[in-house]
């Protein structure tokens, strides 16, 4: 009876050693449908399984998407590759959130900034941030659910500095522009609808463009062609000069500073245009339209 008993337990024993060694076994389903879904720690979409890119674990590069909980400093969402809002019978809507502990405003409830990895963190080259205004302009008695102000300030990093400067403050229908920060706050806050700072406002003319290249044509005439440059409000820049083709062309040329679009002439004639043609080299070719 003994020896019965003794052998028992450990026949127990070892089942329940085997139970605690051998991980569970991971289940792999091709779909899951659930009304809602809980996750207290972290939650990974990956190819590989693993939440963060090999060799990019410590810039926390997500190799898919890893979401994670946990309160301040802990909780957050980490995308690889392109993030796509999208909606139907809706406007585009994305919002910033942000309150203090203690239920008080949270003047500076966020801010997007564009980040390189240098020195082993990320560090901030560029940044768009969201404020109310000072309680000096409006007292935190006056804040209320109809009256709420707010503002954008434009912010980069400068050589030899290693805190942000102000270049922009715009809100109210106002906007600060020039250099400002250095020991200081930034720029002032703008009384009129334009201050500069700094500087001077300087006018550049749309200039005529260069005339464009022909890479090729398709032998079938003579033709000449020539640019006309179109700035942001309509206005129009002088013809290039024209330049000479044996036929219809494909046509290259570089940005005009200061144009919104383009006019293609052929043989004196607008043929093509407003084009507005995306990088610093634009491309086009006779008969594409």
């Amino acid at each position: 009876m003994k020896s019965h008993l003794v052998t028992a337990v450990l026949s127990a024993a070892t089942t329940l050693g085997v139970i605690q060694v051998v991980p569970p076994r991971v289940e792999k389903l091709d779909q899951l449908e659930v009304r809602r879904l809980v996750v207290r720690d972290e939650l990974v979409v990956s190819d590989t399984g693993e939440g963060w890119e090999s060799g990019y674990e410590q810039q926390m590069i997500a190799r898919g998407i890893v979401a994670r909980g946990g309160g301040a400093g802990r909780s957050g969402l980490w995308v690889r590759g392109r993030l796509i809002l999208s909606e139907v019978d809706d406007p585009f809507d994305a919002r910033f959130h942000s309150v203090n502990t203690d239920g008080t405003i949270h003047r500076a409830p966020g801010h997007i900034s564009w980040n390189c990895w240098l020195d082993g963190a990320w560090r901030q080259m560029a940044i768009l941030q969201g404020e109310g205004l000072e309680f000096s302009e409006v007292s935190p008695e006056a804040w209320s659910g109809v009256n709420h102000p707010g503002r954008l300030r434009f912010q980069t990093f400068r050589p030899q500095h290693p805190e942000p400067l102000t270049d922009a403050v715009l809100g109210q229908g106002k906007l600060s522009l020039g250099g400002g920060g250095y020991g200081g706050g930034g720029l002032p806050y703008p009384a009129e609808v334009l201050e500069l700072w700094g500087g001077q406002l300087a006018v550049h003319e749309l200039v005529t463009p260069a005339p464009p290249v022909v890479t090729h044509d398709d032998g079938s005439g003579p033709h000449q062609y020539a640019l006309v440059a179109i700035g942001p409000q309509g206005q129009r820049s002088a013809p290039s000069p024209a330049v000479p083709s044996p036929g219809l062309a494909a046509l290259r040329w570089d940005s005009t500073p200061g144009a919104d679009a383009y006019l293609v002439l052929r043989d004196g004639a607008v043929i093509a245009g407003p084009l507005r043609l995306e990088g610093a080299r634009k491309e086009w070719t006779d008969g594409s339209e």
